[in-house]
C-alpha cells in the first residue's frame, strides 16, 4: 500500500506518517518543516518539502498512490480568513488537483468538529446534526468548504472521501493542548471558567491513528461520508484536568471564573491583538472561553456501525502513554 501524507512534518500529521510506516506502508510525507523531515527521513519515510499552496510544485511531487491522508493546513481560533482560505481551501484544491493529475481515487481528509459550535450547550452530536448558519472561526468556516469541495471532487473527477472530525487530539508530538495545560498548572491558582463544569470530548493520538488504517479498509458503502472520532468518554473539563494533572504529579488547584468575566478579558486581549504594532496572538479568545464553557460532545456511533472503530486506549490510558512519550523525547 502506497499512502501520500501531507501535513506530514505537523502533529496528527507526523504521527500517522510514523506509525503507518511501521506498518509496512509505503509512506511519502510532505511537509514544510524540513528538520522534522530529516528525521522522517531517518525511519524509512520518504520527505518531501513542500507548501500546499504551491499548485505546480504540488502536483510535480506528487506520485500515484492508493491514498491520501490530507491533514495539512492552518489551525486555530484567531487570524485573518485570507490566511485560514489560503492554506486550507487553495491548498484542498491543490491536492485534488494532484490526485486527479495522478490518478488517485481515495482521500481521507482530517476536519475538525469546530464546525458544530453554536454558542449552546450540544450533546452527542450526531454527523448528520444541521450545522449552526454562521460558523464562530475561520478555520471552521474554511474547513467546512474544504469538506464540500472534495465530497463534489466525487462527482467531477471520481474521487472518494471520507472526512474524521477528531475532538481535542492530544498525544506524542503535541505541542498545543497538554502542554498548555502543564505550564497553567504552574501557576498557584489554575483557572477554570464556571468551575470546569462543561462536559467535552478528546482523543488521543493513536485512536485516531486507529480510525484512519480503518478508513483504508473502508468498504466502498463507508466512503464519502463524515465521521466523528473520540476516545468514546465524554468528561468535564474539571474531571480531565483534575485526572491528567493527578498522572502528571502536578498540583490542580482550580480557581472558578465566570464565563462573562472570561469574555470580556478574552475581548480586550483581542482587541489589543488587532493593533498593528502588536502582532501576537491573544492568550485567550471569546471562542475559546465559550468552546471551554459550553459543553459539546458527539456521538462515534456511526464510526462504529461503519468503519468497525472503538477507540483502543482510554482517557487515562492516553494521558499516561503521552507521560512516558514525554519522559522518553525531552
Amino acid at each position: 500500500m502506497k499512502v501520500i501524507i501531507t501535513g506530514a512534518t505537523g502533529f496528527i500529521g507526523r504521527n500517522i506518517a510514523e506509525s503507518m510506516q511501521e506498518d509496512g506502508a509505503e509512506v511519502t510525507g510532505l511537509g514544510r518543516n524540513v528538520e522534522i523531515g530529516k528525521v522522517l527521513t531517518e525511519k524509512g519515510i520518504e520527505f518531501l518539502e513542500n507548501d500546499i499552496t504551491d499548485t505546480e510544485r504540488l502536483i510535480e511531487l506528487f506520485s500515484n498512490a492508493d491514498y491520501v491522508v490530507h491533514s495539512a493546513g492552518k489551525s486555530g481560533d484567531w487570524g485573518s480568513y485570507r490566511d485560514f482560505y489560503n492554506n486550507n481551501v487553495i491548498g484542498t484544491r491543490n491536492i485534488i488537483e494532484a490526485c486527479k493529475k495522478h490518478n488517485i481515487f481515495r482521500i481521507v481528509f482530517i476536519s475538525t468538529p469546530s464546525v458544530y459550535y453554536n454558542g449552546r450547550d450540544r450533546l452527542d452530536i450526531l454527523e448528520s446534526d444541521p450545522l449552526p448558519k454562521k460558523m464562530a472561526t475561520n478555520y471552521a468556516k474554511t474547513k467546512f468548504i474544504c469538506e464540500n469541495e472534495l465530497f463534489s471532487s466525487y462527482h467531477e473527477s471520481g474521487i472518494k472521501t471520507i472526512v474524521l472530525r477528531p475532538r481535542a487530539v492530544y498525544g506524542a508530538y503535541d505541542k498545543t493542548i497538554i502542554p498548555r495545560i502543564l505550564k497553567m498548572a504552574e501557576k498557584d491558582q489554575f483557572p477554570l471558567i464556571k468551575g470546569g463544569k462543561a462536559l467535552t470530548d478528546i482523543t488521543y493520538i493513536n485512536n485516531l491513528i486507529e480510525a484512519v488504517k480503518l478508513c483504508l479498509k473502508a468498504n466502498d458503502d463507508s466512503w464519502n461520508e463524515i465521521y466523528n472520532i473520540s476516545n468514546g468518554q465524554s468528561v468535564t473539563i474539571f474531571d480531565w484536568f483534575s485526572e491528567m494533572l493527578q498522572i502528571f504529579e502536578k498540583r490542580f488547584q482550580p480557581k472558578t471564573i465566570p464565563e462573562r468575566a472570561a469574555k470580556i478579558i478574552a475581548g480586550i486581549n483581542e482587541l489589543i491583538c488587532t493593533i498593528p504594532s502588536v502582532n501576537t496572538k491573544p492568550s485567550m479568545t471569546r471562542f475559546s472561553v465559550g468552546y471551554m464553557s459550553k459543553s459539546m460532545t458527539m456521538s462515534i456511533e456511526k464510526a462504529k456501525e461503519k468503519l468497525g472503530y472503538s477507540p483502543v486506549f482510554s482517557n487515562s490510558e492516553g494521558f499516561q502513554n503521552y507521560k512516558e512519550w514525554l519522559a522518553d523525547n525531552r
